[in-house]
């Protein structure tokens, strides 16, 4: 939960608005390697995205390491309602945590605009994203 925090504060810069840009982070180098304007393109995506959350991740301590770690804040917030996970909140910020290697699916750490943070899983593809940040 730590690094989370870490990483939390380590982008965060207040509540998402319009003049936000989207960050991509990279976890090995512990830097921000590009930023993007928080396009149309870039809601839509974050938009698609947690139209398929599925359910809080389980894991006590999520990895960040060996991860590219994208931020998008969204403007405006965004609605998100799961019954069986209890979340009902406005989401103002948007990280997607895409591990580098291995088995892990990548997940969402989202803000909510009551400053809480909520950590979840999804099942759509990042593909799109991927391209977006010019990562392949």
């Amino acid at each position: 939960m730590w690094l989370i925090l870490c990483l939390t504060l380590l982008f965060s810069a207040g509540s998402a608005n319009g003049g936000e840009q989207v960050e991509l982070f990279d976890s090995d180098k512990q830097q921000v390697v590009a930023t993007f304007a928080n396009s149309d393109e870039f809601q839509k995506e974050a938009q698609q995205l947690l139209r398929t959350v599925s359910g809080r991740v389980l894991e006590l301590n999520p990895s960040l390491d060996h991860a590219m770690i994208v931020k998008i804040p969204l403007a405006p917030p965004q609605r998100l309602q799961h019954v069986p996970s209890g979340i009902d909140a406005e989401i103002a910020e948007m990280f997607v945590i895409m591990p580098k290697k291995g088995g892990r699916r990548p997940y969402l750490i989202l803000h909510t605009k009551e400053y809480e943070t909520v950590v979840v899983e999804f099942s759509g593809a990042v593909d799109q994203l991927r391209s977006s940040v010019r990562l392949r």
